[in-house]
């Protein structure tokens, strides 16, 4: 292993050719077809696809042997076989020295969390391939075996799975955390002789043994088991042998005899690999290793122009086809870098890359979208001055996310590719010589004839169509495992359009060879954003005594705006009947066995789910009669009439009338139960199994609190979750609201750190961060009622003086910290300021994104008076789109409690004038950008000259929430743990009163 610093990009332009014009050179040559014009290239490569496979071949300068004519078959898109007189060996292509290549460039990077890089360069990857394969050879590893590995994104993975492909074996790979459910559906039809397994992360947290010994005791047909972990190898039985294969190669004699690397047929079997299984089980496919080889050749050099000076990142893992197809990147002897850790914000990746000298980095739409919602700008936190493209795989990319890109990255081009595991490559992709169309890909796959095609199969431009490929291309699988007559393989991609590949997407073609992808056909769920299989809901659906059928759909949430809900429409046997107490059943064993995010906010009963003709079920049906909207395919239905049937059904889910509020407690828990699940509710059934959300639950316990007068906590909802329990578990407690509260025990030596509540009142926001903070002191949360009997509100002022008493209380001398968050900021600076005036030290102050109230910005004072005093609208923290939420808010004629709270909570803190603090002040901002009046950081500045920021991942609504409280807890307690150092502060200024 050698450290080798990172190349510097070469990109294509005045100084260099972009490969495809080579490449196109030569078929001009041979055809004396003038292809400057792309459209006119792809063209030929589809009209003439012997020509254009066979100089592909020629060009690629890949290492094979035999003939290559004919190169197909035939023109069948099913059956034909490319080249089926050439053989090659995948790994010899991807580790063989190169022209022109330096041997002692690094060829490979394994970056880990927590320890440092591994940088192996051609030379030395080659060695370790070579080696690894010797002994697997001598541990009875054959040409034509099946292995299965499962292990992370790492270089010992890499290793072994390219010394697998070098003795010709077969590979299936998968990650530790899937659990052996899943990993027994990947590897269950595959039947390997040899599994390679890391044990780290397999089963969770030290259930490794007890995972490995029931996944080998589930696949009879494994012998050997390969550990690639330093723990000591375990006894799983007789007739499995286990041993590590770093001993192995250790125990090699010096010089190793590296066993022949067989050239074997085209076709020959090299992945085998399982789809996401959208709409049923997942299929298992055989991907050949010259198929797949001379595709990924094809895109990297042609579409992603990649070259030896090119550094190769793309986030992605062992379960998913893009490692494989980052692996081929080592044929064209670009440098790939590997990541194995977690994704803990939204500078992980872009650090990654400035790190590494990363040229080509490749994400998700997800992880965009993530850096654009946290306001992350990578230009600025990051030297990407070698990044010359992004690409995006995954999902649909949305028109503004090229706009984030080019804003916050740089001008490189953001390069659109979809493709998947069916045929282990792309259908549209970037293209070096064309501009990037907003919101689209820049071309179609050289080779391929893709097209968009309505119902009827007739191609059309410019709009949505079923996405189908026309002619043969060599990525097609060889097969599908366990289907001896193809009747799988036929039904999975040629049946709905016989002649053609049909690949299960929408997407739109336009006549310049652009193409927008608009997601699957049978639409993968994206609910709240949380991307749900459907398949995932049906396989525990479906055991459900009585349920014969499922149809799990997205539907927007009209109920809060920007929101989606999960519809699970159920076909039950005949003479069951949907009641509370079934759905109560399903909704429970979705949250046991699948996760909370699989639990379906509505189930409705339907006589039969929309198919087309040919048996498929059409989500896209359901959920235009869901909305009210006529179906656009009805004209492909074989039972248009089920839609009837499911608008009726939703008419009849629609909110009914609220229930009474009466005198006692258990009517208002019920009714406002309904009001926030949005509909009545029974007794007896939980709240999570109704199909509340966490976010739910956060309105259910404000709402309950401020119409009942008394504390409601989180650990009451989950004690006693239905209607029922929780009104006896809050009949006859006292209405009194303590002060303060013990959020965490700690030491009492350590001064405390109190955290406000926010503008409902509440400590329901902080419970996340305080389970993550690492300071030693007790934490306490300082609450208390927001208003007087009478309904008139305390102000900032009184607010204030009543938590020093708290405070003062608690903590009679010594420093003392404080945190709040939005209105709890502004609460916070106001206790800081009479504790010091007081002489007490305050020695941390951290506000959570707290923005300066309106009538702090400038010539926003204007409309500070106008909203605060006349309207009393807008909600603190959030952009000036909270104006337009709160005049909605003015406009209702009745709002709920917890609403009117946060109005009138708004209220106070858009008129509050800050005071000036000269302690030290810690500011955790979000990283974006909202629309203000003026600039929020000046204004803080001017009332706290000792001030420091510290970026924080997350968006004002969601900065608190479980899934930053790592990342956030590990920065908080970092600032408070330097919060006794002495450091030079600027010169103190009085602090000002009103």
């Amino acid at each position: 292993m050698t450290a080798v610093a990172p190349r510097t990009a070469v990109r294509a332009g005045p100084g260099r050719r972009p490969q495809l014009a080579a490449f196109r050179a030569l078929l001009e040559r041979r055809t004396g077809r003038d292809l400057s014009a792309a459209p006119e290239l792809h063209r030929l490569s589809v009209e003439e696809p012997d020509l254009f496979w066979r100089a592909l071949l020629d060009w690629s300068g890949l290492a094979w042997e035999g003939i290559a004519e004919p190169v197909r078959t035939g023109a069948d898109v099913r059956t034909a076989r490319f080249f089926p007189g050439a053989c090659l060996n995948y790994a010899e292509n991807l580790l063989r020295p190169l022209p022109g290549v330096d041997d002692g460039a690094p060829a490979l990077t394994a970056v880990h969390a927590g320890r440092p890089a591994e940088v192996l360069t051609r030379a030395e990857l080659r060695g370790a391939v070579e080696r690894a394969s010797a002994a697997l050879a001598a541990r009875g590893v054959r040409t034509g075996d099946r292995v299965a590995a499962v292990g992370a994104n790492s270089a010992p993975v890499l290793v072994a799975a390219l010394a697998v492909a070098a003795l010709g074996a077969t590979l299936a790979t998968a990650t530790p955390d899937m659990g052996v459910p899943t990993l027994l559906g990947r590897f269950g039809q595959l039947r390997p002789g040899t599994l390679i397994v890391d044990r780290r992360d397999l089963g969770g947290r030290g259930e490794a043994g007890a995972a490995l010994a029931e996944l080998t005791a589930q696949l009879p047909s494994v012998r050997l088991v390969l550990l690639l972990d330093d723990a000591p190898p375990p006894d799983l039985g007789p007739g499995v042998t286990v041993a590590r294969l770093a001993d192995d190669v250790a125990a090699l004699p010096d010089p190793v005899r590296v066993p022949d690397w067989p050239r074997l047929p085209f076709d020959h079997p090299l992945w085998v690999m399982s789809t996401s299984g959208t709409t049923g089980p997942p299929k298992v496919l055989v991907h050949g290793a010259g198929g797949a080889l001379l595709e990924h050749v094809k895109e990297h050099r042609l579409h992603g122009d990649l070259t030896p000076a090119d550094t190769l990142y793309f986030h992605t893992t062992t379960a998913w086809m893009m490692w494989n197809w980052q692996l081929s990147a080592l044929a064209v002897g670009a440098h790939v870098v590997l990541y194995d850790g977690p994704v803990t914000g939204p500078d992980t990746l872009w650090a990654l890359a400035a790190r590494h000298g990363v040229t080509v980095l490749g994400t998700s739409p997800a992880y965009l979208q993530m850096c654009q919602d946290a306001g992350f700008r990578p230009r600025d936190a990051a030297d990407l001055s070698r990044l010359r493209a992004v690409m995006s795989t995954g999902a649909v990319l949305h028109e503004w996310q090229f706009d984030w890109v080019r804003d916050a990255v740089g001008d490189v081009p953001l390069q659109s590719i979809s493709g998947g595991t069916d045929i282990v490559g792309c259908f549209v992709l970037g293209h070096p010589e064309l501009p990037v169309v907003r919101g689209r890909s820049q071309a179609l796959s050289l080779g391929l004839d893709v097209a968009a095609v309505d119902d009827d199969g007739r191609p059309v431009l410019g709009r949505e169509g079923e996405l189908v490929c026309r002619n043969p291309f060599p990525s097609r699988p060889v097969g599908v495992l366990d289907d001896p007559r193809g009747e799988r393989y036929e039904r999975a991609y040629f049946a709905q359009h016989p002649g053609v590949w049909t690949h299960g997407d929408r997407v739109e073609v336009h006549p310049d060879g652009t193409a927008r992808v608009l997601g699957r056909s049978d639409g993968v769920l994206n609910v709240d954003g949380v991307r749900i299989g459907p398949s995932e809901i049906y396989a525990v659906v479906r055991r459900i005594p009585g349920v014969v059928d499922a149809m799990a759909l997205e539907q927007r949430d009209t109920r809060a705006r920007g929101s989606s809900r999960l519809v699970l429409l159920v076909v039950l046997a005949p003479g069951l009947r949907l009641d509370e107490e079934l759905a109560g059943r399903i909704r429970a064993t979705l949250r046991r066995e699948a996760s909370p995010a699989h639990v379906p906010a509505v189930v409705l009963a339907v006589p039969e789910v929309p198919r087309t003709h040919n048996g498929k079920p059409s989500e896209r049906a359901a959920r235009d009669a869901l909305d009210g909207r006529p179906a656009a395919n009805l004209q492909s239905l074989r039972n248009p009439a089920c839609l009837d049937a499911i608008r009726a059904a939703a008419r009849a889910q629609e909110p009914a009338a609220p229930v009474p509020e009466g005198e006692g407690v258990e009517a208002v828990v019920a009714r406002v139960f309904a009001e926030v699940l949005g509909r009545p509710v029974p007794d007896g059934v939980a709240f999570a199994d109704l199909g509340g959300t966490s976010r739910q639950s956060m309105t259910l316990l404000r709402r309950l609190r401020q119409e009942l007068g008394r504390p409601v906590e989180v650990a009451d909802l989950a004690e006693a979750p239905t209607v029922g329990a929780l009104a006896a578990l809050l009949t006859g407690r006292d209405g009194a609201e303590p002060d303060s509260r013990t959020l965490r025990d700690g030491d009492p030596a350590a001064p405390p750190l109190f955290l406000v509540h926010g503008a409902h009142g509440d400590l329901d926001s902080w419970h996340a961060l305080v389970a993550e903070l690492t300071v030693p002191g007790e934490v306490v949360g300082l609450v208390g009622p927001l208003a007087r009997p009478d309904g008139s509100r305390f102000s900032v002022d009184e607010l204030a003086a009543r938590h020093v008493a708290s405070v003062t209380a608690r903590a009679p001398a010594g420093p003392v910290r404080l945190g709040g968050y939005s209105f709890g900021g502004v609460v916070a600076l106001e206790v800081a300021r009479r504790l010091t005036a007081a002489g007490r030290d305050v020695d941390f102050l951290g506000l959570f994104d707290c923005r300066p109230p309106y009538v702090e910005l400038g010539r926003g004072r204007r409309l500070a008076r106008k909203v605060a005093g006349a309207l009393a609208l807008v909600v603190p923290g959030l952009s000036d789109e909270s104006v337009r939420t709160a005049l909605a808010d003015r406009r209702s004629a009745e709002l709920p409690a917890d609403r009117r709270v946060l109005r009138d909570s708004a209220a106070l803190y858009e008129a509050f004038p800050l005071p000036d603090h000269a302690g030290p002040v810690t500011y955790f901002r979000i990283r974006r950008r909202v629309p203000v009046l003026a600039h929020q950081m000046a204004v803080w500045r001017r009332h706290l000259p000792d001030l420091r920021v510290v970026p924080v991942p997350g968006t004002h609504n969601d900065l608190l929430a479980g899934r930053y409280a790592a990342t956030l807890g590990a920065r908080v307690s970092a600032a408070i743990g330097g919060a006794g150092v002495t450091r030079p502060r600027r010169a103190r200024r009085g602090t000002r009163r009103r």
